[in-house]
């Protein structure tokens, strides 16, 4: 066949149903028929134009003609654009995050790196790690996630909240999904707790109002949006966070996150919970244990902290 009869072929293509669809290599295959037969169209995204001429009018009206704005919090402004804005309401091309103004942490956190798997044991948490976030928390590098709890930014994003100061939590959409891909589904639950930074504060004592939490949580997304069953969410946390904030990923589990789902940085809360429950005594805690992850070596954890410790 000739390339116009080719194209000819694809165009009779008639539409039946969805077969599958990958949220993280942003693919679907189509079922359908050419002439009563069936055919299946594979779709796949392209990558983005990475030359510099490209880039350098990236951000251009002529490249995105609709720009909507869906949030500002602290440095962070987030947005959708499209090429053609008839339906960017509905079906966004694109979605930016811009920060600004960006610091050096800013940099080497989004930059392409190397990676290190690292075994974090108790002492070394203790003397240097701990140290460490607790300078993150102080420099007011949390006030967003504070703007957030305190309704003073992104209160109109909250799907649900318990209020109890000691119990609970909010909820509301991560920016990463664009609330219409049901597979791609991702949430985010932030404690009101203030005193548990990451994995390492929990304790034994804490295991309960973790089953409660985890509850919560599914029982308000199975509410927000019908059809979503409890059984179809992954639950989990990350070590290192990105805030030293407690907090939740709520995820479909058809939906490939990519690096932050991955061994050695997320954590399952259900399996959290239970290592917790065989510690010995309420008091124990993850600060008491050995925690392997994976860690970038332009971050500030491993330059400041851990590159030092390599063959000790």
């Amino acid at each position: 066949m000739t390339d116009l009869e080719d194209v000819n072929l694809f165009r009779k293509f008639r539409y039946t149903r969805l077969i599958n669809e990958d949220t993280g290599r942003k693919c679907i295959n189509i079922l359908g028929t050419i002439d009563s037969q069936q055919a299946i169209i594979i779709a796949e995204k392209l990558a983005f134009d990475a030359s510099p001429e490209a880039l350098s009018n990236f951000h251009d009206a002529s490249n995105f003609s609709s720009i909507r704005v869906l949030g500002q919090n602290d440095i962070y402004r987030w947005f959708t654009g499209s090429h053609d804005g008839r339906d960017h309401a509905n079906r966004p091309e694109t979605k930016f995050t811009l920060i600004y103004p960006a610091t050096e942490a800013h940099l080497k956190k989004y930059s392409k790196q190397s990676l290190r798997m690292v075994t974090e044991t108790p002492e070394v948490y203790r003397d240097l790690v701990k140290p460490f976030i607790d300078s993150k928390i102080s420099n007011g590098s949390l006030n967003w996630v504070y703007n957030i709890l305190e309704h003073k930014k992104e209160a109109e994003r909250i799907v649900f909240e318990d209020t109890d100061k000691e119990e609970g939590f909010l909820l509301a959409p991560d920016l990463k999904w664009d609330q219409k891909t049901m597979a791609s589904l991702y949430m985010l639950a932030i404690v009101h707790r203030r005193d548990i930074a990451s994995i390492r504060d929990l304790k034994k004592s804490d295991v309960p109002w973790l089953k409660r939490l985890s509850a919560k949580i599914t029982s308000a997304i199975c509410t927000a949006y019908p059809g979503v069953e409890g059984d179809q969410l992954k639950l989990y946390v990350h070590y290192h966070p990105s805030y030293y904030h407690f907090h939740i990923h709520a995820v479909s589990i058809s939906h490939d996150g990519g690096f932050g789902q991955t061994a050695g940085k997320a954590f399952l809360l259900g399996n959290v919970t239970s290592q917790l429950e065989a510690m010995r005594d309420d008091s124990s805690s993850f600060a008491d244990v050995g925690l392997t992850y994976i860690v970038g070596e332009e971050t500030e954890l491993w330059q400041s902290v851990l590159a030092g410790l390599r063959g000790q």
